[in-house]
């Protein structure tokens, strides 16, 4: 697995490093000046940031940073469905003799085709409910942030901020109650290519 993956990570750099020089070289004159309004006044502020950032910016470097941005989801897509992976099937799996069927999986996944492999139960352990419990938490604290800066001053840096934080614990929390709360099952299904 880790051999494929090197592999890729190659093919996508000996691809992209070579375009991002030619963009960042070739990008010339090309910052566009974003307008801001500033005064007492009005009632955003979208200068308000924790970050220092540029007031102006080239739209190549703009799609560079989207690049990388796009091979940093991936990246932790990778990385959860390890996990998730790994975690769900920590625990012995149960495989069913040949004609047996188990009494606790449901009738839909075996059929007269399709039958089930191994089945893993759910871990349901302590480590579990605190994962699951912290990133709700966490998903409602980023929540609240989120809708203060709307109803408030809305900086556009701290929206972002907040939102994407958001979203990721929200999605962190299905995936640790995914995990640890239900089972894995494998199926194998007769194809008739």
């Amino acid at each position: 697995m880790r051999r494929e993956t090197a592999i890729v990570l190659s093919l996508i750099g000996a691809v992209l490093l070579p375009m991002w020089g030619v963009a960042i070289a070739s990008g010339g004159n090309s910052f566009h000046k974003i307008p801001l309004q500033t005064g007492e006044n009005v009632s955003i502020a979208p200068t308000g940031q924790f970050i220092t950032m540029p007031t102006e910016i080239s739209v190549y470097a703009a799609g560079i940073v989207s690049w990388l941005a796009l091979f940093g989801l991936v990246g932790v897509l990778f990385l959860q469905l390890r996990y998730a992976h790994n975690v769900g099937r920590r625990t012995e799996p149960i495989v069913p003799e040949e004609g047996e069927s188990l009494p606790y999986v449901p009738s839909f996944l075996e059929t007269a085709h399709r039958r089930v492999v191994a089945y893993y139960p759910a871990d349901a352990g302590l480590r579990g409910v605190w994962l699951v419990g912290i990133f709700t938490f966490l998903s409602v604290v980023f929540a609240a942030l989120f809708a203060g800066e709307v109803l408030g001053l809305a900086r556009n840096q701290f929206l972002g901020f907040y939102g994407g934080l958001l979203a990721f614990s929200l999605s962190e929390a299905i995936l640790m109650y995914y995990t640890h709360f239900m089972p894995t099952i494998e199926v194998a299904e007769e194809r008739d290519h």
